[in-house]
């Protein structure tokens, strides 16, 4: 038998840097237990990542995490000071309670910038935050401040703060910067016309669970921003405008409330994605989420709705009931499949008359308002008896996918409805639940029969093709 070859090993250490930089750092570092002569390549890779998760485990007693602890900040000092590659391209750290341990963390983010750091990430939230949304979280101020040296760090190109506050005055010199995330922390809305203004090459704003006591109002033109996240943030108590002038903004992600909204206005020539997510609203807003559906969504191409979306949207009276005119090719829809959101769905589905593409993603159910079903409303029957064929059911819905089937009968009806109304169909992919009812066969239990019913029904196109994961 000839000889095991071992050809990574005779490569070159630029390409084998190059190789071990494509991979997560954390992989990265397991490649030193391949052979003798990949024990240090792990150490040329120019995309670094410490991350206290790796080496603590809250399954542990409190001594022993702190042991961990103790280990993960040694990891760190002797990563740095051991470190032989002359670019670093990517820099992430992600550790609590940083003032403990203010010197590893200084000495960390300067070895960072001292190698041409492009891609900066601190993240120093407490595990103990509340990690849903509550107004909890603005009692906490941030846990560790941006050194000086990083404001004048001029090659930067994406940034990520996460419970590190910065002096907005000194945001003058980030020219090259194209992205910034902010999480955990007080941020003005002076601080984000700062960064608007000052960073030319600013594409992309992230907000996580920031607070300010300000109208979100970015009425100013901002014709470079192309992507914008609001998650889960809080402005004041009283907030009426949410307002976003970005004619080039072409993604749009918000989860928030909506009640305290008089007016939310995201104007935009060339959105192409919109998520929109108030599952942690508590009350209806129908005529709100209309006016938003007609004034802002009608160009986009993808858009993502939650099942709060789909309850609300029908209560508001019949006129609300009436589709608006929208051009979205691919929708996503998180839903149960709970019968309040049944006139939501086939709301979305009389308004997108050229949908593509639809994904359904099942979860728990979620009540938001006291909602009357309409008078005779049968959901056995509502998707044999009141909906029809849709434009999209007829000329365009090619791909339908369904993530989190379990098998219930609200699935079963719903399914079946698009298998015998989709006169183009060509896919539908069923994703089975980790939770679904299976029996000792690995068969569904009390719903095998539905869905054999399901499977034999006569497909109104022909090119249909079923698959079942």
């Amino acid at each position: 038998m000839a000889p095991t070859t071992d050809i990574f090993s005779s490569l070159p250490q630029s390409i084998l840097s190059t190789i071990v930089s494509l991979i997560p750092f954390k992989e990265a570092v397991r490649t030193s237990i391949l052979s003798i002569s990949w024990i240090d390549i792990f150490k040329f890779t120019s995309n670094v990542e410490f991350d206290e998760a790796f080496f603590v485990k809250d399954d542990q007693t409190y001594r022993i995490r702190q042991s961990q602890r103790k280990a993960f900040l040694k990891f760190m000092s002797l990563w740095i000071t051991n470190h032989t590659e002359t670019i670093v391209n990517k820099f992430s750290l992600r550790l609590s309670t940083p003032g403990k341990a203010k010197r590893v963390v200084r000495n960390c983010i300067s070895f960072a910038t001292k190698y041409g750091v492009k891609d900066l990430e601190l993240d120093f939230c407490d595990p103990k935050f509340d990690c849903y949304f509550t107004t909890n979280h603005i009692n906490h101020e941030a846990l560790f401040e941006l050194p000086p040296h990083v404001y004048v760090h001029t090659c930067l190109e994406s940034l990520k703060l996460f419970s590190c506050s910065f002096v907005e005055t000194k945001l003058i010199y980030f020219h090259t910067l194209k992205e910034i995330s902010l999480g955990w922390m007080e941020v003005k809305l002076s601080t984000i016309k700062t960064l608007l203004s000052n960073c030319e090459a600013l594409e992309s704003l992230s907000l996580k669970r920031c607070w300010n006591s300000d109208d979100f109002d970015l009425g100013d033109e901002s014709p470079r921003l192309r992507k914008l996240v609001v998650d889960r943030c809080l402005f004041r108590s009283n907030s009426r405008y949410f307002i976003v002038n970005a004619p080039n903004l072409s993604y749009f992600y918000y989860s928030g409330l909506n009640n305290n909204f008089l007016v939310m206005d995201v104007r935009s020539l060339v959105m192409e994605e919109e998520i929109l997510d108030f599952s942690i609203e508590f009350e209806g807003h129908a005529l709100f989420l209309y006016k938003l559906v007609e004034d802002h969504i009608s160009g986009v191409s993808v858009l993502t709705v939650c099942n709060y979306f789909l309850q609300v949207i029908p209560t508001g009276g019949c006129f609300l009931r009436m589709p608006c005119q929208l051009y979205v090719r691919s929708l996503i829809m998180k839903t149960s499949l709970d019968q309040d959101e049944f006139l939501g769905i086939t709301f979305l589905l009389n308004s997108c008359p050229e949908l593509e593409h639809l994904t359904m993603e099942l979860g728990l159910p979620q009540k938001f308002l006291d909602y009357e079903l309409p008078e005779n409303f049968n959901p056995k029957r509502f998707w044999t008896d009141h909906a029809r064929d849709y434009k999209c059911m007829v000329y365009t819905l090619r791909e339908i996918e369904i993530k989190g089937f379990t098998g219930s009968k609200n699935e079963i009806c719903v399914l079946t409805y698009f298998i015998t109304t989709g006169r183009v169909l060509k896919k539908i992919t069923i994703n089975i639940s980790k939770d679904a009812i299976i029996d000792q066969y690995g068969r569904f239990d009390s719903y095998l029969s539905g869905m054999i019913d399901m499977l034999m029904n006569q497909r109104a196109s022909k090119y249909l093709e079923i698959l079942i994961f």
